[in-house]
Parts: structure tokens; C-alpha cells; sequence
């Protein structure tokens, strides 16, 4: 449906990125050790961006790792079209070409290299980073559900929420909604990913093994 809105929750599915198989190099940094347990050294740079990132943000490239590597080829075959780079999210396979051809606002998608074991033999690829880079205001506390608040005008000078698990109708959203980026975050909501009809529609006809744990919007004027 076209003229439609879908908010995907799957920035809450914390089973994406677990035990990938796959570790990280950041610019200016040594190749992340062959494990599963992380810890938590990244550059600050990295942290500090993916924060503004995971609300919608676009960040620099240098802020993404600058490769990664399979060091656990059995888990790295499991992997989905979507996963964990880093501290980001990353795209392959049919994914990733849906998504080359939508609006995905001022950030987009950046390839990157993954290597084999010895972090010398790249592996065929192509990988993306999907670098968000679109925030609207269409978002109506007032007519959704579900809701519990983050940040109030009163003690934080301005207004966020966060939602339990949704439902087709809990969220709504102005026709606003509608116009420019296809992928986008809402600035008053929380760990949302919002999708116009057309992306949503383009990545279950291309049948993507990702649960986006989709929900349509209501839309009001």
C-alpha cells in the first residue's frame, strides 16, 4: 500500500548480532580478537556517533568500521540480510537491494569490505553499512498506544517516548508522514524504525529473512 506508514521494531530484536562470527577493525585501530565476548573498547568517536545514529542521524564513514573478518565461518553462514557491524547495522543480499532503490535520506548505504579469517582474502560480497539519515515529526503521542515516556518538555525540555510491543493502529502519525525519506526515525519516538508503504511492500515481495516485526501506522491530516 502506497500511502501507508510501517514502524518496524526491530532495533528490540537483540538476537540480531548475537554470535555472528564476525569482529571489527576500526580506522586507526588493531583488528577486534576472535571472540564473541566484546569488550567494549571502541574508539570514542564510535560511541559518541552511534548514539546520534541509533535516533537517526547520519555519521561519518570514519565512524563505521573500516572492514570486518570471519573468524567463525559455521555462525557467519547464519547471519541474515541484516546484521551487526561494529556498533552499527549492516545490509547484504536481497536486503540491500531493495534499499538501493529508496530514499534513505542524507545517509545511505556505504560497502565495505569483510575478510576472511586471515583479514587478507575479501570475501565476494557486496556488504553495506545502512547509515540512517532521516528524522521527521509526524509522530502524534496523543493518539498512540502503548506509550511510556522518556523525556518530558517539563524536566528535559523536550519530548520522547518509547513503546512496548506494537500492534497494526497503536502508533500514529500525521500525512506528513508520507513525504520524503522512505526509511526514517521519528524524533519524538524512541528505537523506532519508521517505512513508507513502498519500502515495506518492496522487502516482503523480495521475501527478506529479517523480522522487522512490522506494524502499520494510523494516519490522521
Amino acid at each position: 500500500m502506497p500511502n501507508s506508514v510501517w514502524v518496524s521494531s526491530v532495533m528490540s530484536d537483540f538476537s540480531i548480532g548475537n554470535k555472528q562470527g564476525i569482529r571489527e577493525k576500526y580506522y586507526g585501530q588493531n583488528w577486534a580478537p576472535p571472540t564473541f565476548i566484546f569488550n567494549l573498547s571502541e574508539p570514542e568517536n564510535v560511541v559518541k556517533a552511534s548514539r546520534h545514529h541509533r535516533s537517526g542521524k547520519a555519521i561519518e564513514r570514519a565512524d563505521f568500521p573500516e572492514a570486518m573478518y570471519v573468524f567463525d565461518e559455521k555462525r557467519w553462514k547464519r547471519c541474515g540480510n541484516l546484521f551487526i557491524a561494529g556498533l552499527t547495522y549492516a545490509v547484504k543480499g536481497k536486503l540491500a537491494e531493495v534499499l538501493k532503490k529508496f530514499d534513505l535520506g542524507e545517509g545511505g548505504l556505504i560497502e565495505f569490505p569483510i575478510y576472511e579469517a586471515d583479514k587478507t582474502t575479501q570475501l565476494p560480497g557486496p556488504f553495506y553499512f545502512l547509515n540512517f539519515g532521516a528524522i521527521k515529526d509526524s509522530f502524534v503521542p496523543s493518539e498512540s498506544k502503548k506509550l511510556y515516556s522518556r523525556r518530558t518538555i517539563e524536566n528535559d525540555g523536550y519530548e520522547l517516548w518509547a513503546t512496548y510491543k506494537l500492534e497494526d493502529g497503536d502508533i500514529t502519525v500525521t500525512a506528513s508522514a508520507l513525504e520524503g525519506a522512505d526509511l526514517w526515525f521519528e524524533r519524538k519516538l524512541e528505537k523506532r524504525i519508521f517505512m513508507s508503504g513502498r519500502l515495506h511492500d518492496a522487502i516482503l515481495a523480495a521475501k527478506v529473512k529479517t523480522k522487522f516485526q512490522f506494524a502499520e501506522a494510523q494516519i490522521i491530516d
